[in-house]
Order: structure tokens, then C-alpha cells, then sequence
């Protein structure tokens, strides 16, 4: 089934398929997860149901991409449904990264 032209719309910036093991830091729970897709400025993180996430809520997400370092980003969640949370990245992710994300397609 095909987007509909309003939500496409509302993209800012495109998405594209990655598989990072992430950990999400939010007040005193940690959720583990894994991307389903990015883009420069947000992630959509599959997790298994929690109450933890709520959408408006600040997160801190460590990226687990086989880097000698983890590193990580400071979000707003956005969504949240049974499959996972989108959230929205307050700095653009490193370029290196979001670049090998593009060209793994």
C-alpha cells in the first residue's frame, strides 16, 4: 500500500532500512532495540512493548553499530506504538553513519 502524498509530505528528510543495536536511557529505565530504518535526523527503534517511552518524553540513545565506540545521541520521542518508538535526534546523526545506511541499499 502506497504513503499517502500528506504523509510523505512530512518527511523532512528521507529514510533508509538499517539494523543497529541501540539502547534507549530514559528517567531510570534502559530499553533495548533495534533500528528498523533512520534518517539524518531520527531513528525508528523496534523494542517490545513498554510503558517506559512516552511521545514528548527526552531520551538519550547509545548506537551499538560494531564502532570501536558506541556513541550517542540525545532525542525527543515522537511515537510509540506495540512495534517500537520513532524518535527525533537533536543533532544530525554522524555523517559516516547515516552515509553507510544510504549506501547499504
Amino acid at each position: 500500500m502506497a504513503a499517502s502524498p500528506e504523509f510523505d509530505e512530512r518527511r523532512r528528510f528521507p529514510r533508509f532500512p538499517a539494523a543497529w543495536a541501540v539502547e534507549i536511557s530514559v528517567e531510570r529505565a534502559t530499553i533495548v532495540g533495534q533500528t528498523v530504518d533512520v534518517s539524518e535526523y531520527g531513528l525508528f527503534i523496534a523494542t517490545a512493548p513498554t510503558t517506559a517511552l512516552k511521545v514528548g518524553q527526552s531520551c538519550r540513545v547509545e548506537i551499538l553499530v560494531g564502532l570501536a565506540n558506541p556513541f550517542s545521541v540525545f532525542a525527543d520521542v515522537r511515537h510509540v506504538s506495540d512495534r517500537g518508538a520513532g524518535v527525533e535526534t537533536r543533532e544530525p546523526l554522524p555523517v559516516g553513519l547515516y552515509e553507510r545506511a544510504r549506501e547499504a541499499l
